[in-house]
């Protein structure tokens, strides 16, 4: 489950992103503003979208391209499994409750990935990962307390940043 997840974050973030010209550029269809405006249309959190994401959506597809491609990589590695797993989480609830109005596809990818990020939260990663190989020596890779904070901290710490820059 966790090398399926990665090659999706991995696949979202490289090829729909960092790959894709449009992506951050205002003139192109496939620019980001475009996809947050689209979402927030009809989401629940159409506010947190206009206050947090719209204001400024080149920082907010740049962070969002940056986040995919690491969340990807640590869950492909199995490196802070934990923490990349919470992250990925809280992006995918914000997916979630932007883009399931849209139908099925958004709404099923997302909570699905919610449902793996939560069992890789609690149960970190298997023998094949680096974690497995660093909790011999460091055994507070097993302890999902911190991890959880550490990336609760950051995330919301980015998320007040991108709020502060927009007012």
């Amino acid at each position: 489950m966790r090398l399926i997840v990665a090659s999706i974050w991995i696949n979202a973030g490289v090829f729909d992103k960092l790959l894709n010209p449009g992506f951050l550029n205002p003139n192109s269809n496939s620019y980001i503003g475009f996809t947050i405006l689209y979402f927030s249309q009809g989401s629940i959190i159409k506010g947190f979208l206009y206050a947090v994401a719209f204001p400024h959506p080149i920082l907010t597809g740049q962070l969002v391209m940056i986040g995919e491609i690491t969340f990807g990589t640590l869950l492909f590695l199995g490196l802070t499994t934990r923490m990349a797993a919470t992250a990925a989480f809280y992006t995918n609830l914000i997916y979630f409750l932007s883009a399931a109005w849209t139908g099925a596809e958004e709404y099923g990818i997302n909570l699905l990935m919610m449902a793996v990020d939560v069992y890789l939260i609690l149960y970190g990663s298997n023998e094949f990962s680096v974690d497995s190989l660093l909790s011999h020596k460091i055994k507070i890779i097993k302890d999902p307390k911190p991890w959880i904070i550490v990336a609760s901290l950051v995330y919301i710490s980015v998320v007040i940043y991108l709020y502060l820059m927009g007012i």
